[in-house]
Order: structure tokens, then sequence, then C-alpha cells
């Protein structure tokens, strides 16, 4: 059921937080973005937010603010801040938080929602995963790379009713969503991708396509890319999720074929010297590899080498 005055925060306006938040408000949902970049947050205030790229260029009309304390509960809060500020930006947005408000995660990696029950509680907290793509152009102003889907479920597995009720009402309000029975495979999917592609992106500097296209040593990216995730798939795999090897690759082929031009956000957090969100990707395998007895020196190596370069400006 679509509900029309389904009320919508979303946590950390940044590239998608704005793209997630520009949609479902651009069709008329409530939405308020949240974030501690003040010049982002003016900016968008006092002019809209400007979304260029897929679907044209426009202006969106959307509230935005630093300060989540003055606002009242709502009935879902879509967080976007990136890994490393999970904890303190929700905890310091607690009172927007309601009896029946939901909470999902569309951040890279895995490992959050475990971070959002202990704060939010874990009946309130789904799992979230998408394809979509933005990035910052400065202070609000976007760019749409694309339009695809994006996926929500329970956690723990399952169909819900208000799962199905929240993605029929965001796919109504312009965020194409799938209610998804299987979120946790779902994430590891996206992680499979991730473990291979965001490391690397940031260690060489490149984009996906001069990475992995272009190159004239591209037999040997893409191999070494396939076998970081086929690691990856073992410790899905011992942690209970099941996935074939075509489908493992998957979504790292597609993004690869699709010669994307944009780095990963990983990329940009090393170029721009801030703190990466290797933990909750490579750093998260390798962890639940030793809980499990699976060896992951890929995932080790990848970790280790974007610890190193944190470690020349952090």
């Amino acid at each position: 059921m679509i509900k029309k005055d389904t009320k919508v925060a979303v946590l950390g306006a940044g590239a998608m937080g704005c793209l997630f938040g520009g949609l479902l408000a651009e069709k008329g949902l409530d939405v308020v973005l949240i974030d501690v970049w003040k010049e982002h947050v003016n900016e968008i205030n006092n002019k809209g937010l400007k979304m260029m790229g897929h679907g044209g260029d426009r202006t969106i009309k959307i509230k935005a603010t630093t300060e989540p304390q003055t606002l009242k509960p709502v009935d879902a809060i879509i967080i976007m801040c990136k890994a490393t500020a999970l904890e303190q930006a929700l905890t310091n947005s607690k009172n927007i938080i309601g009896e029946k408000t939901m909470l999902m995660s569309f951040q890279n990696g895995i490992g959050h929602e475990e971070i959002m029950q202990n704060i939010a509680g874990k009946d309130k907290v789904l799992g979230g995963s998408t394809t979509q793509a933005s990035s910052i152009q400065g202070p609000g102003i976007i760019l749409n790379h694309a339009s695809l889907p994006s996926w929500i479920g329970e956690y723990g597995g399952g169909h819900s009713q208000r799962v199905k009720d929240l993605a029929e009402t965001f796919t109504a309000y312009g965020l194409e969503t799938i209610a998804e029975g299987d979120i946790k495979r779902r994430k590891w999917m996206k992680l499979f991708a991730l473990t291979a592609i965001g490391p690397l992106s940031a260690i060489f500097d490149l984009h996906h396509t001069d990475l992995y296209i272009s190159n004239k040593n591209q037999k040997m990216s893409r191999n070494l890319g396939k076998n970081i995730i086929l690691e990856t798939r073992e410790v899905a795999k011992a942690d209970g999720v099941e996935v074939s090897e075509n489908d493992c690759l998957e979504m790292f082929n597609r993004i690869v074929d699709s010669r994307q031009t944009n780095k990963s956000s990983m990329a940009f957090d090393v170029l721009k010297s801030r703190k990466t969100e290797i933990d909750f990707i490579s750093g998260a395998v390798s962890k639940i590899g030793k809980k499990h007895g699976v060896k992951t020196p890929l995932n080790d190596l990848m970790y280790n080498i974007i610890k190193i370069k944190e470690g020349n400006y952090l």
C-alpha cells in the first residue's frame, strides 16, 4: 500500500543521500536531509538541490538541516552517512526515532545493522542495498549517474507488510525499491563487487574503465578482481549465504562492463585524506573469515594497503 503521508529523514546528505532524498522529495514526499556540512545544507535550503545528469538537470525543493535535535520523529530513516560516522550520527539523531520508525542503511559494506540495532532497537532496523550511483559536484549540487534499483527487507529475513508498503511508497515517489525476502544475501551480493572495486580503485587511483577495460593489462586486473570476489564468496558461504560463482561475479561484471568513469567512494576518500570504509568491506570479510576459520589473504592485503595509505594522513 502506498502511504502518501510517509515522513522520511535522510541521515547523511552526501551524493547518495541527496540522490535518494531528492528523488523522493521531487515527487512530493515529505523528506528532510540531515548533514554536518553547513555550506551544503545552507545552499540546499536557499537555492534548492541541483540534480544533474540522468533524468535531466533540475532543481529540487527539499528541506535540510544540521540540527536533527530540532526535528520530530519520522516514519523512515534512510542512513547514507559514511559507515565510520554511523554511531555518532545516529546517536545525535535519536529524537527522530519514534515507536514505529523504520531504519535502513544503504551504506557500503556490512555490519551497519548491528550498530543501528544497539541504538534504535532490533525490531526497528531493516536491511538495505542499492546499485544507484551519484557524486557530489559542489555544495548543493549532485550528479546522478543512472537509474537503478534498490532493495529493502527485514534484516532477519522473510517478508513483511511494512517492508512491502515502504517499497511501494518509495517506488511510487520516484525511487525504485524492491521488497527483498533475503536482504542479507543481497548485501553480500553487493559486497562481492565492493571488495574488488573499492580498494583497487583507491590503491591505483583509477576509475573502473581505466582499471578493468582500457588498461593494457586488463586481463590481469580483472583476474585479480575475480579472485578477491571468489575468496569473499567462501567467507559468505561459511556465514550461511550460498551464492553461485556466476552470481557472485554478476554485479562486478555489470559495473565494469558498463564502462563507468566514476571512481569508487573509497578512492575519493583517500584522495581527500578521509577515513575510508575499509573496515566494513575488506576488513569485515577478514573478520568474518577468522570467525569461521576461512583464510582471506587477498582481503587482508587490500585492508592492509588501505590502512597504510590512511596512515599517511590520519
